[in-house]
C-alpha cells in the first residue's frame, strides 16, 4: 500500500511540474512567435508533456510490479519454496537482482535437498537400531526418539515434550538425567523396567548441542531375554546339583555302611541293592542331560523322513512294558493301523513317545489306563497321549517343559524321574517343527492329563510316491 501511494504522489507531481512547464514556455513563445505558431507549439510542448508523463507512469508500475513480485519471491525463498522466480522477466534494470535471487534460490534449493537426504538416512539409521534411543534438550525433556523407542513406549501417546519420568517410571534414572544435564556427571549406567514384561540395561550419556548448550541420549537396550536365560542357567545348576546330590548322597552313606564292620550278608546286599539303584539313576540324568545337549543343536543330523507313528509308538511300547506290567496299567492304542505317516526321525519320535508314555504309567494308580490316539488335520498330526493320574495344576502347566522341573507334590514320590523327559520332548518336537502342550483335566474327566503333540503329515507324500 505504502508502495502504491509513493507511486501516485510521484504521478501527480509529474504531472504538475509538465503543466507549468508548458505555461512557462507558451510564455515565452508568445513574445516571439504568432498566435497560430504558438498554438502549435503549445499543444505540441504538452503532447510531449502527456507522451513522458505516461512513459514514466508505465515504467513505474511496471518496476512497482517487479519489485513487489522480487519480494514477494525473496519471502517465498525464505519459506522454502524455491521455484517463485522461474518464469519471471523484471527487465534490464532489475534482471541481476533476480538473478541473484534466483542463483540464491538454487543454492536453497541444492542445500535443502542435501539437508533432507541426510535426515532421511540419519532416521534410517536410527531406526535401524534395536536399542531405543531418547534425545533430551537441555531442559531435560525429550526431543526426538527412534522407532524402537516408539516400540518400546507404544502406550504413551507422544514422546516428545515429555519428562523420562513420565516414561520411565524411576525416580532414580529421573535424577541422574538432571545430573548429567548439569555436567556432574558424564554418564550413568543402571537398569530399569520398563513395563510388566520388559527389562532394559539404561545408558544415559551427555552431548554438547551447538545452539542449546548440552542435551543427553538415553540408550535402552533390551536385557529381559539376557535376563530369562540367566534365571534358566541358575536354576539348572540348582536343580542339576539337587538332583545329583541326593543319590550321590546315598551312595556315599551305603559305601561308608560297607566299610564298617558292623554289617551282615543280608545287610551287605541291602547296601549294594541300593548303591546300584542310585548309581542307576545317576547314569540316567547324565544320559538325559546329554540326550537334550544333542536335541538342542539343530545340526546334529537329524534324518525327518516319513514314519509310520505306529509303529514307532510299538517301539516305544516294548521298553514301557515292563513298568506298566508292574503297576498293572492298561494300554488303550487308538492309533490306526496303518498310519498316521508323520515327517519324523524315526529314533527321536521313538524317545518322545517314550517319555510321555513312562510319565503317564509312572503317575497313573494302580488298575489304571493310558491312552494314545491321533487326529490328521490341515496337514498336520496331533497325537495325544493321555492318563488317569492325579492332574497337574494350572500354575505349574507352562513350567512343566523347563529342565528337571517336576510338580512339587510329586517330587521324589516316584523312583527313575530326571526332570528332563518334558525338556527333551519340546526340543525334539521343535527341531521337527512342530509344538507339545498339556490339557489337565482332561475333558472327559475331572483328572488325568493328556500331552498332545503335532507333526508335519506325510500322507500326501507317501501317496503321491
Amino acid at each position: 500500500m505504502r508502495a502504491e501511494f509513493r507511486l501516485k504522489i510521484a504521478f501527480l507531481l509529474l504531472v504538475w511540474f509538465l503543466f507549468f512547464t508548458a505555461l512557462f514556455m507558451s510564455a515565452i513563445y508568445r513574445q516571439k512567435y504568432s498566435a497560430n505558431s504558438l498554438a502549435v507549439i503549445q499543444y505540441i510542448v504538452i503532447a510531449a508533456g502527456f507522451f513522458l508523463a505516461l512513459s514514466n507512469l508505465f515504467f513505474l508500475i511496471r518496476t512497482n510490479r517487479s519489485v513487489d513480485t522480487l519480494s514477494a519471491a525473496a519471502d517465498s525463498i525464505g519459506q522454502g519454496k524455491v521455484r517463485a522466480l522461474t518464469q519471471f522477466y523484471p527487465g534490464r534494470y532489475l534482471y541481476p537482482l533476480a538473478r541473484s535471487i534466483r542463483q540464491s534460490a538454487e543454492r536453497v534449493e541444492s542445500l535443502i535437498q542435501t539437508i533432507t537426504e541426510q535426515k532421511s538416512q540419519l532416521e534410517s539409521i536410527l531406526d535401524g537400531i534395536e536399542e531405543g534411543l531418547l534425545l533430551l534438550n537441555s531442559s531435560g525433556r525429550i526431543d526426538s526418539s527412534n522407532r524402537a523407542a516408539r516400540k518400546m513406549f507404544a502406550s504413551v501417546p507422544e514422546l516428545k515434550g515429555r519428562r523420562p519420568l513420565e516414561v520411565i517410571r524411576s525416580p532414580e534414572l529421573q535424577a541422574a538425567c538432571g545430573r548429567v544435564l548439569a555436567n556432574e556427571i558424564h554418564s550413568f549406567h543402571s537398569e530399569a523396567a520398563i513395563g510388566p514384561d520388559l527389562l532394559c540395561h539404561v545408558h544415559i550419556v551427555r552431548v554438547e548441542q551447538l545452539a542449546n548448550g548440552y542435551g543427553a541420549i538415553i540408550a535402552l537396550h533390551d536385557i529381559t531375554e539376557l535376563k530369562r536365560l540367566e534365571k534358566v542357567r541358575r536354576d539348572f545348576v540348582a536343580n542339576a546339583s539337587h538332583e545329583l546330590r541326593t543319590p550321590l548322597t546315598s551312595i556315599k552313606g551305603y559305601t561308608e555302611m560297607l566299610l564298617s564292620d558292623e554289617n551282615d550278608g543280608d545287610m551287605r546286599n541291602t547296601c549294594l541293592e541300593i548303591i546300584l539303584k542310585n548309581t542307576d539313576n545317576m547314569i540316567k540324568i547324565v544320559n538325559d542331560l546329554l540326550q537334550l545337549a544333542r536335541v538342542e543343536d539343530y545340526d546334529n543330523g537329524t534324518d525327518i523322513r516319513p514314519v509310520d507313528a505306529a509303529e514307532v509308538f510299538g517301539e516305544a511300547w516294548k521298553a514301557c512294558a515292563p513298568l506298566a506290567e508292574k503297576k498293572n496299567v492298561r494300554i488303550k492304542n487308538g492309533l490306526p493301523a496303518q498310519g498316521p505317516i508323520v515327517l519324523a526321525d524315526f529314533d527321536q519320535l521313538v524317545q518322545v513317545f517314550r517319555n510321555l508314555i513312562e510319565n503317564a504309567l509312572r503317575y497313573s494308580p494302580a488298575e489304571g489306563e493310558v491312552e494314545v490316539f491321533s487326529q490328521e488335520q490341515g496337514g498336520k498330526v496331533t497325537i495325544g497321549v493321555g492318563d488317569s493320574g492325579p492332574g497337574i495344576p494350572k500354575k505349574d502347566q507352562q513350567r512343566i517343559f523347563e529342565r528337571f522341573f517336576r510338580v512339587e507334590r510329586h517330587r521324589g514320590k516316584e523312583a527313575g524321574s530326571t526332570g528332563l523327559g518334558l525338556a527333551i520332548c519340546r526340543h525334539i518336537l521343535k527341531n521337527h517343527g512342530g509344538t507339545i502342550w498339556v490339557e489337565s483335566p482332561r475333558a472327559d474327566m475331572f483328572s488325568g492329563s493328556v500331552f498332545y503333540f503335532t507333526l508335519p503329515s506325510a500322507s500326501e507324500d507317501v501317496s503321491a510316491s
